[in-house]
């Protein structure tokens, strides 16, 4: 066969390189033999006679398959995205995937059973996972040294800054395929309906004493214009993603849904304060005079959307607009990202920071002991994270859904297509949107997407008033059960007192002494030390090897 040869130049820092070898001792032998060091390149450039080490197609047609098992939705399993990478590799994959609930089951089974597939991807594992199923039992392979022998595309990202100490377990190791993608400053805030003020003549409001008179405002007038002034609902939370702690950062403690916050460079439990306190006893004001939904905590998903899709808010939590008003081509969003609020309590109101700009997901794609030839995966899965691929990934083939623009790509409207195509193209049967794909930092496909402008604002109006991103670690697996099980009863216990004190169930003075006791019955206090001793494992485990990897430069 002709093939053409391509040149790949993997550059790679030598202390990062030793990060991912320096840390393990236990069966170093076994991985020596089997690493991608002992391979074999013959004459034609094929590896151990099997796939060839650079270039496309990977392997000789028909010589080559592997089984990949992921979580997806799809309703027929058949993704465009996968038969062009068949196409450009030669190599077949064999997928089996199901709903996520089920592949969960499904997969652990497997486990248990000792027979799983070759590659295992989607949302299905835990940090605990990897070290269980990598570190402790070796069913999941070491990856660091295909990718730096077979995988540049891979090697540039794990070049960003903070993606390979995030990748890294901690005996040195990387176990998955990285998928890392931008991410605004701010993952969730509040909306306001910039059309509702307009209508009524007021000004964004800048303060909490300012926004709740802007609320009432919404509620006593006819906000939305439709000539009924009882439909409106001042404010709503998104059921799914609620972030009420969030919002009490105006008053000095802003905190993620299992009570943590960033303080002075610090990982705080901050869900015990008192301005978490003072945030809730706010929030309890505003639904006492009915300026929030009166089903905020009891209803789902769906029924906050259609409301959201009737016009009936004046504000909510979410991530986007297009939450619960689809995006009009051509037209702006009326809802605007709500300025974080100064409070009577505090001049310096905060915002818990939702990332430094990327995210970064360490479990998403492991290859397992059953796989042969795990360097022809690797090389696969780096054919993927090449640009164009990516882009066809997320968003259709090239020069029918995407198209060459100067130096830049512009996306298309796919309801412009054909039915057959639309349906075709469509995100659900491009690819399993559970399994990584990668874009180079920054770039954004040449289209009115509005969520970009709304993200960017929300960002650039934020900004000043955000805390530190809570850092990745890794929870060791002696402490992996007793840590999740408590982080789950205290994310279901902080929620439930919350719902009940704004709703008027129950009152926060005369409940908060009983409320701090049973966070600590609950097992608060092992919470925070296992965190702090994973923060601080994390931290020791990179510096050590960065520190053995510049000594093994020198030498």
């Amino acid at each position: 066969m002709k093939r053409k040869r391509v040149l790949a130049i993997l550059v790679c820092v030598a202390a990062m390189t030793a990060m991912g070898m320096g840390g393990c001792s236990k069966n170093t032998a076994s991985l020596e033999a089997d690493g991608p060091a002992n391979d074999k390149v013959d004459e034609d450039g094929k590896v151990n006679g099997v796939f060839y080490e650079t270039g496309l197609p990977i392997v000789d047609k028909d010589t080559y398959s592997f089984s990949l098992f992921c979580d997806d939705s799809s309703e027929n399993g058949e993704y465009w995205m996968m038969d062009e990478m068949e196409r450009q590799t030669n190599i077949k994959v064999n997928l089996e995937y199901f709903p996520n609930e089920v592949a969960k089951e499904k997969l652990s089974l497997a486990l248990s059973s000792g027979d799983y597939a070759d590659c295992i991807g989607g949302w299905l594992f835990q940090d605990s996972d990897i070290l269980k199923y990598g570190v402790d039992q070796k069913i999941f392979i070491p990856l660091e040294d295909y990718f730096e022998k077979y995988a540049p595309n891979i090697m540039k990202i794990l070049e960003r800054e903070g993606v390979r100490e995030a990748m890294t377990a901690p005996d040195g190791h990387i176990y998955t395929i990285p998928y890392v993608v931008d991410a605004p400053l701010v993952d969730y805030e509040p909306f306001i309906n910039e059309k509702w003020l307009k209508n009524l003549g007021l000004e964004m409001p800048e303060t909490t004493d300012e926004f709740e008179k802007v609320l009432m405002e919404f509620k006593e007038k006819d906000a939305n214009g439709n000539g009924d002034p009882n439909d409106e609902i001042p404010m709503s939370f998104d059921p799914n993603n609620k972030h009420i702690g969030y919002m009490c950062g105006y008053f000095g403690m802003s905190v993620d849904n299992y009570g943590m916050s960033m303080k002075d460079g610090k990982l705080i439990f901050g869900a015990n304060t008192e301005e978490y306190k003072n945030g809730i006893k706010w929030l309890k004001k505003l639904y006492s005079q009915g300026l929030i939904d009166p089903e905020a905590f009891t209803q789902d998903l769906s029924q906050w959307k259609a409301k959201g899709s009737q016009d009936r808010y004046g504000c909510s939590m979410m991530y986007a607009s297009n939450d619960i008003v689809p995006y009009l081509a051509g037209e702006v969003p009326d809802f605007k990202p709500l300025p974080v609020l100064k409070s009577p309590d505090t001049d310096n109101p905060v915002w818990l920071r939702g990332s430094d700009g990327a995210s970064v997901m360490k479990t998403q794609v492991v290859i397992t002991d059953k796989a042969k030839d795990v360097g022809a995966i690797v090389r696969w899965w780096d054919d993927l994270f090449e640009f164009q691929n990516s882009a066809q990934k997320i968003s259709g083939p090239l020069d029918i859904c995407i198209f060459k623009d100067g130096d830049g790509y512009r996306a298309i409207d796919k309801a412009t297509l054909s039915p057959e195509d639309e349906k075709k193209y469509s995100w659900a049967n491009l690819f399993p949107q559970s399994l990584p794909h990668y874009l180079p930092q920054g770039f954004k496909f040449k289209e009115d997407v509005p969520m970009y402008a709304e993200k960017d604002k929300a960002d650039e109006i934020y900004k000043p008033y955000l805390t530190e991103a809570i850092p990745s670690y890794w929870v060791s697996i002696d402490d992996s059960a007793r840590f999740s099980d408590i982080q789950t009863s205290l994310r279901d216990f902080i929620a439930q007192k919350a719902a009940e004190w704004i709703a008027g169930q129950s009152d926060i003075d005369k409940d908060w002494d009983s409320y701090l006791e049973q966070l600590n019955t609950l097992g608060l206090q092992d919470y925070i030390a296992i965190r702090e001793k994973a923060l601080e494992t994390t931290g020791e485990a990179a510096t050590e090897m960065v520190t053995e990897g510049a000594a093994q430069e020198a030498e």
